[in-house]
């Protein structure tokens, strides 16, 4: 199993927790982070694997608290493969690119790159462009820990991938996760910014510096080829997805599609209504036997408490179903 198989049949199981409260006011966070580190430090030693884990907490002086906690033998590695989550970035860089006037949603891939399918930016962003079956499931693997020269990843060749195939075999207008898609929109940010791809999001988004093409995976950037820290892609979702952020404060404003059970797609991750607000999330894998398998999940809890959970497997849907509910339980379940 590639890149984010399992994805399908586990985008609808995050934050559906009997939830009393999340934490508020006078509350202690360290709290919320030992129950976090204390959930993961168990669904590891469930799958015998090892990983590492950050949580940040909203506290009352407005301030993000966080804490992080390495399971590895080796406790100096601290950087992991972010795997799927990497589309959150792409999503968010194409997104201030639309709210910079450069493009917008509604525009026809044909104005940025050629040849292309007939599909729009919104379309590529919430995986209803109909491009399918996805090639990369099966190309990845020979792509894997090559260099892609001044590009930096294989997007392009994604692309002929895509034109080879002739017309879109899927619907247009229905979800069908697929990289794809991502990968294509890494090319037009490139066209836009006149960048390549990261070079162009990390100014653009004034990434941590932690946040980096994968040692292995690079080629596969705009889909699933970045690699972090937990601090770095903590501060990332802080500055996008918290409460009162651009995407935080009305996701249904942005390009979108329901997943049914009260879940949508929007710019790069899952979300739910919850109270009176929002949960985000997103699981990302990278499963290529004897050469690399690693999982990761990120986060959002009604824009107070954020977790990156990095691990060093692939494991099924069920697992993944398991650390979503274990995290989401350590969060709501837990009082100082």
């Amino acid at each position: 199993m590639t890149a984010m198989q399992a994805f399908f049949r586990t985008v609808l199981c995050a934050a559906v927790v009997s939830a009393p409260t999340i934490p508020h006011a006078g509350e202690d966070p360290s709290a919320v982070h030992r129950a976090l580190e204390s959930a993961f430090v168990e669904w590891l030693k469930a799958n015998n694997t090892s990983g590492l884990i950050g949580a940040s907490v909203f506290d009352t002086s407005g301030a993000w608290q966080t804490h992080r906690h390495i399971a590895r033998a080796d406790t100096t590695s601290t950087v992991a493969d972010l795997a799927s989550v990497s589309k959150s970035i792409t999503a968010v860089c194409m997104m201030h690119l639309v709210d910079d006037g450069l493009a917008d949603w509604s525009n026809p891939l044909h104005n940025f790159v050629e040849p292309a399918p007939d599909v729009t930016l919104g379309e590529l962003v919430t995986h209803t462009s109909g491009i399918a079956p996805d090639t990369t499931q099966i190309a990845m693997l020979g792509w894997l820990g090559l260099t892609a020269g001044d590009s930096g990843h294989f997007s392009r060749q994604v692309l002929d991938l895509v034109n080879a195939k002739g017309e879109p075999s899927g619907q247009r207008g229905q979800y069908a996760y697929n990289n794809e898609n991502y990968a294509i929109l890494g090319l037009v940010i490139e066209v836009i910014a006149g960048q390549p791809f990261f070079e162009a999001c990390a100014e653009r988004l004034d990434l941590p510096s932690s946040i980096q093409p994968g040692p292995e995976s690079g080629v596969f950037q705009p889909w699933g080829g970045l690699a972090s820290d937990v601090d770095g892609y903590l501060q990332f979702m802080q500055t996008h997805f918290r409460a009162g952020s651009r995407i935080a404060s009305d996701p249904f404003a942005l390009p979108h599609v329901a997943l049914g059970g009260g879940a949508y797609y929007g710019v790069g991750v899952v979300f739910r209504p919850f109270r009176d607000s929002y949960n985000f999330w997103h699981f990302g894998a990278l499963c290529f036997p004897n050469r690399l398998q690693t999982g990761s999940f990120a986060v959002m809890w009604e824009g107070k408490v954020s977790a990156i959970a990095m691990y060093d497997t692939c494991v099924d849907p069920q697992a993944m179903g398991d650390l979503d509910a274990a995290l989401g339980a350590a969060v709501f379940g837990n009082r100082p």
